[in-house]
């Protein structure tokens, strides 16, 4: 093989992110090596003026992850992204707005993190998949066409980037475990009508394949951070950040050791009053917000639905009251994909399923264009 070849092949970042509400959670891989990594980043996006970055970088002291301390610039567009946009400029995670406005930055910084993580180049080429809210689906031209423009040349904290996007690729929400469930059960699917229910943090989403042939998605802002909202209505003191994986943690049963340090009281008995009232604020909200969300999915799913792929980790969260619901549909959970315990490097687990489905259909299919130009030019 050739320098040059050598060069090409170490110069592309294949990489596909999932902008999840509580996380972005990104699977990557280069050409030199092809080992699938995972980054996690912090939701939050600030914005900022010139002036804010140029203060914070200063005043740093120490040093710290790149994760940790990631902005980038577009022109006169300064943002803050992950931990710092959380922890120093106080920003929010943006559940509200649209996920492919904000998924710009959060795509340019986790580049820049992976180039300073392994040491590439200012200078490289990426193949980018993303997966997006049915909601925004149609939308994902317009994602790539200013996601392109971006990555031509933006300022990060080590100086100026300047990234060759050599492939896009975008799916609904789901698509990624549609994609490994296909693969799975094979021909078969073009004879079934096959849904996708993906219930994350921020969205509930539906994709129907209808014997084969995917349709129109559907999203619901229905995640679980409706039911943190419930379960906050009713305590106080308490944070969406501190709650969610503590309620996961406590389980079914609500195990109230799981939920010790959420109380900010000062003394025992009244932590311990804190405890039991938190306790109750979960045992009520849950199987509200359950019934609230099956009849969404009840309202969605086509009536001819023969079989239900169930992902996302609020979906893990509701697997009994799901499986009680839809006892007479064949269910499937997360495509029944096993997740690498060497790439899940933050205990995520299921949470990863959908992104690193996409990223093994997108890598391979990256590769494999790539051979065939090797093989061109040879």
């Amino acid at each position: 093989m050739s320098t040059n070849t050598q060069q090409k092949k170490v110069a592309l970042l294949t990489l596909a992110l999932d902008f999840g509400g509580s996380a972005t959670k990104i699977v990557y891989a280069t050409s030199l090596d092809h080992k699938a990594r995972l980054l996690c980043m912090e939701p939050e996006v600030a914005v900022l003026a010139r002036e804010s970055i140029l203060e914070y970088e200063g005043g740093k002291l120490g040093s710290s992850d790149p994760e940790n301390v990631a902005w980038v610039a577009v022109g006169e567009q300064y943002r803050a992204v992950g931990y710092l946009a959380q922890s120093r400029f106080y920003a929010n995670a943006g559940l509200s707005e649209l996920k492919y406005e904000r998924a710009i930055y959060k795509t340019l910084a986790a580049i820049w993190v992976i180039k300073e993580k392994l040491k590439l180049s200012s200078r490289l080429g990426v193949a980018i998949a993303v997966l997006l809210p049915p909601g925004e689906y149609e939308d994902r031209e317009r994602f790539e066409k200013m996601l392109r423009s971006s990555l031509a040349g933006y300022q990060t904290p080590t100086g100026r980037m300047s990234v060759s996007l050599k492939a896009f690729n975008c799916k609904p929400e789901g698509g990624g475990i549609y994609l490994v469930h296909r693969k799975k059960v094979g021909e078969v699917l073009k004879t079934r009508v096959c849904a996708i229910a993906m219930i994350g943090y921020r969205n509930a989403s539906v994709l129907v394949s209808h014997r084969g042939v995917i349709g129109e998605g559907k999203t619901s802002d229905l995640g679980f951070i409706r039911m943190l909202e419930k379960v906050m209505s009713k305590t106080s003191g308490l944070n969406p950040k501190r709650l969610t994986p503590a309620i996961v943690e406590a389980g079914d049963e609500v195990r109230s050791a799981a939920l010790l340090r959420l109380p900010r009281s000062t003394t025992r008995e009244l932590r311990a009053a804190d405890v039991q009232q938190i306790v109750a604020a979960i045992k009520s909200a849950r199987p509200e917000y359950a019934k609230i969300l099956i009849s969404w999915l009840d309202e969605t799913l086509p009536l001819d639905v023969e079989e239900i792929v169930f992902c996302g980790g609020t979906a893990d969260y509701l697997r009994k009251e799901l499986n009680e619901h839809y006892d007479r549909i064949p269910l499937f959970w997360n495509a029944e994909l096993v997740i690498p315990k060497t790439l899940d490097t933050f205990g995520l687990g299921n949470r990863l399923a959908d992104v690193y489905g996409m990223f093994l259909y997108f890598s391979n299919l990256v590769n494999t264009l790539s051979d065939r130009d090797e093989e061109g030019a040879a």
